[in-house]
């Protein structure tokens, strides 16, 4: 079906039922795919554990139960914003309220590869400095592509705020971890990239599994 179709229910109001299990949706997707982008960070030697629940030291991987939980979490915020920020701005994604599959899996996938790309030329001895060019504007690319709207450009923004805020408390005050090379408070300035581009692919899962949710209600 065309976007056209669905906007009422875009538009329209939304109930506790489709954003409880939107949420839910949004934590188990978070959770997988955030657990499966941060392996990135130990297998390369960006940071490391303090005390890491699981580790594979031949494949250099450190796992620890809280962080699917934290990506989880991140999800969750993220999929609401989009849908309330798509209903308060009204304007049309790059690929419209109801994306098809290829599109969203392809902006998973450039997610994917920006996320890993950061610890990879970290690993190969690319300075910080150019780190942080190298993200920020391949996530610039990622929400140009694959978003382009208002609402997804405060999202954009509000990642590279919180993700920071919190990864200052956990390492400062919780010590769970540590980067090699950080640039200031315990963070290389790098990762804002890395939060900034995981916006849209989110962004673009919350659309298409709120009309999906929808869809009974829709006429056919």
């Amino acid at each position: 079906m065309k976007d056209a179709e669905y906007d009422d229910v875009i538009q329209g109001s939304l109930s506790l039922s489709i954003m409880i299990r939107l949420a839910g949706l949004a934590f188990l997707f978070g959770a997988l795919i955030g657990q499966l982008v941060d392996f990135s960070y130990t297998i390369f030697g960006a940071l490391h554990y303090n005390a890491p629940t699981l580790q594979i030291p031949s494949l250099h991987i450190e796992f620890c139960w809280w962080i699917p939980v934290l990506y989880g979490s991140a999800a969750v915020i993220l999929w609401a914003g989009y849908v309330l920020l798509d209903r308060k701005f009204k304007q049309k994604p790059r690929g419209g309220f109801n994306p098809s599959w290829r599109f969203i899996f392809a902006s998973i996938l450039f997610f994917a590869v920006q996320f890993y790309g950061g610890p990879f030329f970290f690993s190969i001895g690319v300075s910080n400095f150019w780190l942080v060019f190298i993200m920020i504007s391949t996530a610039l690319l990622v929400w140009w592509v694959f978003d382009r709207t208002y609402g997804g450009l405060v999202m954009f923004c509000l990642a590279a705020i919180l993700g920071p805020m919190l990864e200052y408390t956990m390492i400062n005050v919780l010590n769970l971890y540590y980067y090699i090379r950080p640039d200031i408070f315990g963070l290389p300035l790098w990762i804002l990239g890395a939060y900034m581009c995981g916006a849209a692919p989110n962004g673009n899962l919350a659309r298409k599994y709120l009309i999906i949710l929808q869809r009974p209600k829709t006429k056919s």
